[in-house]
C-alpha cells in the first residue's frame, strides 16, 4: 500500500504556498515488481528476469540455453550455437551474426551485471520468425515448439568442404628415400585414402591433383579458393612426407602458415619450396614478397584457424605414429599462401629415414595416416564451428 507524507512551504514575501509531497513505496516489492520478466514455456519452463536497459527490457543471454543453444564466451562478446548455426554478438553492438550474415537488433547487446543482456525483441519476434519449427511466441510466453510434440527442423548444415593438396608430382618427384621410393606416390595414395574416408562421412572433397601430374605451387590454392566459392566452410590440407640430412632424423610434425622462428622451420619450408623450380613462371611467386604477405596473416582469423586446425590434426596422428612427436610448426610455404581458409600441411614421416620409408610405403601405414587426419577434420569442425562467424 502507497502512503505520502506532504508539508506546506510559504515563500517568504511573496505570499505563495507550496505543498511538497513524499510518496513512501513498501520496501522491495514495489521497486522489483518492475523489473521485466521473460517467461519461457514448455517443459523446460522457467521465468527470466531481465532489465531495463537504454529504456528497453532486455534478459541475460544465458536464457538461449534454456532454449537449447549452447552458449559460450567469445571474445568482446558471447557465441550462441543451435544444432549447425552459430550466433555471435558483441558488447555494445546492435548488429550481431547468424547464417553468415549480419542483422540488427533493436538495441545493442549490452554487459550487465557481469552479463551479456540482449534486448527483448530479439526473444520474442527474432528467434519465433527466424526458427518457426523450434520456437512459437503466443500469450506472453516463449514455447519451444518440441516441447509441444512437434518435430524441430534445422537448418541444412553447410557444406563442409575439404581440399586435399598430394604433395608434388609429376615431373617433380619430391624426396627420394631409401629402395628409390618417391615423396609424390606416397602423397598421392594416402591423399586418395583421405579423400574416400572424409566423402563417406559427408564431406565435400576436392584434391588438386589425382594422378601423377605436376600441378603449380601457384595453383593449388587457386584451385582450392575456386572450389571454396563464397561458402565458409572448408580446409585446405598438403600432405607430404619429410627428408633430412641425417637419417636417423624422423617423426612427424604440422605447419601453418607463418614466419618461420627456427632454423628447422625454415629448413622444410626450404625443402618443400624448392618445387617452385618446376613452375614455368617460378619467379612471380617469389616477387609476391613472402614476408609482405606473411605480414597480413600475423594475428588474423585464418592463422588462428590454421594453428587449431594443426593442434588438432597432430594430436590425431600421435595416437597411432611410432616415431616422435615433432609438434607444430610455423613456415612459409607457397602452397599455403593464397588460401582463404584455415591450411596446414602435415610431414607425415620421414622419407629419408630407411624404418619409417619402409612404413610410407605399408598400405596399411597408409591408411593409418589417412584415418587420423580424417579424425583431426572431423574434431576440428566439431569443436569449432564459432570459426565460421567473423566479427561484422
Amino acid at each position: 500500500m502507497r502512503t505520502a507524507r506532504c508539508s506546506v512551504r510559504s515563500r517568504v514575501g511573496d505570499g505563495v504556498r507550496i505543498l511538497t509531497c513524499i510518496v513512501l513505496l513498501p520496501a522491495g516489492s514495489q521497486v522489483a515488481a518492475q523489473a521485466p520478466i521473460l517467461r519461457i514455456g514448455g517443459t523446460a519452463s522457467a521465468t527470466i528476469q531481465g532489465a531495463t536497459l537504454d529504456g528497453a527490457a532486455a534478459f541475460p543471454a544465458r536464457a538461449l540455453e534454456t532454449l537449447g543453444f549452447r552458449v559460450a564466451d567469445a571474445t568482446a562478446g558471447l557465441m550462441a550455437i543451435l544444432g549447425r548455426d552459430t550466433l555471435r554478438f558483441w558488447d555494445t553492438s546492435p548488429f550481431f551474426r547468424s547464417g553468415g550474415r549480419v542483422h540488427q537488433l533493436a538495441f545493442a547487446a549490452r554487459e550487465h551485471a557481469g552479463a551479456m543482456h540482449l534486448p527483448e525483441q530479439f526473444f520474442i519476434q527474432w528467434l519465433p520468425a527466424t526458427y518457426p519449427d523450434h520456437f512459437r511466441y503466443s500469450g506472453g510466453s516463449l514455447n519451444r515448439q518440441s516441447d509441444a510434440g512437434r518435430s524441430v527442423a534445422a537448418r541444412p548444415p553447410a557444406t563442409r568442404v575439404v581440399v586435399i593438396d598430394p604433395g608434388h608430382g609429376g615431373r617433380d618427384p619430391g624426396r627420394i628415400g631409401p629402395g628409390g621410393i618417391r615423396e609424390k606416390d606416397v602423397t598421392l595414395s594416402i591423399s586418395k585414402r583421405l579423400a574416400t574416408l572424409l566423402t563417406e562421412r559427408g564431406y565435400e572433397v576436392h584434391l588438386t591433383r589425382t594422378t601423377d601430374a605436376y600441378v603449380s605451387l601457384s595453383e593449388r590454392p587457386r584451385l582450392a579458393n575456386d572450389w571454396k566459392g563464397e561458402r565458409p566452410v572448408a580446409v585446405f590440407l598438403s600432405i607430404h612426407a619429410n627428408a633430412a640430412r641425417a637419417a636417423s632424423a624422423h617423426g612427424f610434425e604440422t605447419f601453418f602458415l607463418s614466419d618461420a622462428r627456427t632454423a628447422d622451420e625454415r629448413r622444410v619450408a626450404e625443402m618443400e619450396n624448392e618445387s617452385i623450380r618446376f613452375d614455368d613462371h617460378g619467379s612471380a611467386l617469389e616477387e609476391q614478397g613472402l614476408n609482405q604477405i606473411l605480414g597480413t596473416l600475423r594475428n588474423d582469423f585464418l592463422m588462428r584457424a590454421s594453428h587449431d586446425l594443426a593442434a588438432i590434426v597432430q594430436t590425431n596422428i600421435a595416437a597411432f605414429h611410432p616415431g616422435p612427436n615433432r609438434g607444430v610448426k610455423r613456415a612459409g610455404f607457397h602452397v599455403l599462401i593464397g588460401t582463404i581458409m584455415p591450411a596446414v600441411l602435415i610431414e607425415t614421416a620421414f622419407i629419408s629415414n630407411r624404418d619409417e620409408a619402409r612404413l610410407l610405403g605399408s598400405a596399411s601405414f597408409q591408411q593409418k595416416v589417412a584415418r587420423g587426419i580424417a579424425d583431426g577434420v572431423d574434431e576440428f569442425f566439431s569443436r569449432n564451428e564459432h570459426l565460421w562467424e567473423t566479427r561484422p
